[in-house]
Parts: C-alpha cells; structure tokens; sequence
C-alpha cells in the first residue's frame, strides 16, 4: 500500500507564532518516507530537546524519513521523524514524497531482537490498516 504523492504548498509565508505552516508539524504513519530534495528549503524535524532544525540539501540525495511502524518495530530504537514544512520564500511549490507502507493486515508488532526482559514491547501487536485506521480517526 505505498503512495506516491503529489503535495502542493501554496505562497503564504509561513508564521509560527500566528500557526501559519505550509504543512504542520507531524509523524508519517507508514515505514519511511523518501523524498527527493529540490532547490526550495522548507522542511525542519524535530530535535530530542523539542527544537527544530532546517534539513539541509545535498545535490542528489533523498531525504529519508523514519514511520511510527519503524518506530513500533524496533520499540524505539529507531524513532518517527517529527518534521513540518515551513515557507520562508513566499513560492508556491511542489514536493512529490514516496511513503513506503505495508499492507492493511500487516502485524506490527516489536522484533524480538529489539525487546528484552529489560526492555518490554513498548507497543501493544496491531494491523498496519487498523493503526491506520485509528489514525485518521482523530483527524477526521
């Protein structure tokens, strides 16, 4: 069930103090995110301190974000990539992120290299389309 998305982000400028994002600050719910950088910076993840960092380009290289099923999988050893997309240029763009993702019965559940007796699943075992389902609950 992965998607290949086209996003269009429209001119406003962004403005934080007022909540003005071009895309707001989020996890993506799938495995990773790949997307392609381009000329037109924006995008800022989120630091462990609860700062916010600009993602730099590098000619040629795909961004890579971490999902929460990444994250459930490896019981927090690898952590979903909170990030939000900022317009500090006031240009319309566009942004094409390929969201890999598993089917709808997918258990997502901790692996057992990733889990001890000290280190307990973190995660109660769910379907990818029922995690997803609860999702898009709250949003919608």
């Amino acid at each position: 069930m992965s998607i290949l998305r086209l996003l269009h982000y429209n001119k406003t400028l962004s403005d934080i103090s007022s909540g003005v994002y071009a895309c707001g600050e989020h996890c993506d719910y799938g495995f990773m995110t790949f997307l392609a950088v381009d000329d037109m910076p924006g995008l800022e993840v989120e630091l462990r301190d609860g700062s916010w960092l600009g993602v730099n380009r590098i000619d040629g290289a795909f961004i890579v974000n971490i999902g929460d099923m990444l994250q459930r999988w490896t019981n927090d050893l690898f952590r979903s990539t909170n990030h939000r997309v900022l317009n500090r240029h006031g240009k319309e763009r566009y942004s094409i992120p390929f969201f890999l993702q598993m089917g709808q019965e997918t258990v997502i559940e901790c692996l057992p290299t990733c889990c001890s007796e000290s280190n307990k699943p973190k995660y109660p075992s769910v379907t990818f389309g029922n995690y997803l389902r609860a999702k898009l609950d709250k949003l919608y």
